[in-house]
């Protein structure tokens, strides 16, 4: 009768540490966030301005900010584009034709486009085309390089007069959505383009900011930053902040990627249950062995 009592009470024990040992590594493996690998080139973007001639005329700021509302993110993400940018003319006047560039796959039919200087309305053109007709007009996008381009190239253009000594805002904004962000593949990968900016003369500052609502992104650069992200929690979602104060910055843009469900879900839970089986293989061997040592004790 001690023999079987003993008996039950070994097995009770191996049973309760195996249990334990259970929870211990479902504790530790189940919360892993496990980051999907890194993508490619972003493939969607928007760019700083430039201008279409050479130019004594000096751009001195920029500051924009990038809206995307992804709270129906699976059908369509929504997203609003501020950017105002300051130009001073330190010499005879002079005219101007601007171009910001950018590639987004809109529903263009009900987007609405607006360009501004010093807050009075001008005209302007909205000319969509591809990387190819582009370059044959005369209008060479070398950054087009850093990019996988699939959605048209869209140029919002505007000539101005600008006179000596004077400083002008110009103000671009406008308001679209992307519908179904993952048909391309199971990522959406934009990126805010900013190495146009140093075709311009001297020195400028730079603010960058994205307001993020509903599915939250992973954030990345490519090239240096030397400055803090400032990542604020706001309702429905998050702002992202990026500021240049020393004249030509050494980042190329600022990306944000939104994976899709298959992509980084399926990587992860793979990853954990492979972990999982791991440490499980580990601790059942772990008690052989010390039960095998029992035994020969």
């Amino acid at each position: 009768m001690n023999s079987q009592g003993d008996y039950m009470r070994k097995r009770q024990r191996i049973l309760s540490v195996l249990i334990a040992l259970f929870l211990l590594t479902n504790g530790i493996f189940l919360p892993l966030n496990v980051i999907a690998p890194p993508p490619g080139l972003p493939e969607q973007f928007i760019a700083d301005i430039f201008s279409s001639t050479n130019t004594t005329v000096r751009l001195i700021n920029i500051n924009t900010m990038i809206t995307m509302d992804a709270t129906d993110f699976y059908n369509k993400i929504g997203i609003n584009f501020d950017g105002n940018y300051t130009l001073f003319n330190p010499e005879n006047t002079t005219n101007l034709t601007l171009i910001l560039p950018f590639s987004l796959c809109m529903d263009f039919q009900n987007s609405t486009f607006e360009v501004s200087v010093n807050d009075t309305q001008i005209p302007f053109e909205v000319l969509s085309n591809t990387e190819e007709n582009l370059t044959s007009t005369g209008i060479n996008l070398d950054f087009l390089s850093r990019f996988v381009v699939h959605c048209p190239i869209t140029l919002i253009t505007s000539n101005l007069t600008l006179l000596e000594n004077n400083t002008y805002i110009i103000n671009y904004q406008f308001s679209g959505s992307i519908p179904k962000p993952l048909d391309l593949q199971n990522l959406f990968y934009m990126a805010y383009y900013l190495e146009t900016a140093r075709v311009w003369k001297g020195n400028l500052t730079q603010r960058v900011e994205f307001k993020l609502f509903g599915k939250i992104p992973i954030y990345g650069i490519a090239g240096e930053y030397d400055g803090d992200w400032q990542i604020l929690d706001i309702q429905g979602g998050q702002s992202v902040l990026l500021e240049w104060n020393k004249g030509k910055v050494d980042t190329i843009y600022v990306g944000i990627r939104y994976y899709g469900s298959t992509s980084e879900d399926i990587f992860e839970i793979v990853t954990m249950v492979v972990l999982n089986g791991l440490a499980y293989i580990a601790i059942i061997s772990g008690v052989v062995i010390w039960l095998k040592r029992r035994k020969r004790n």
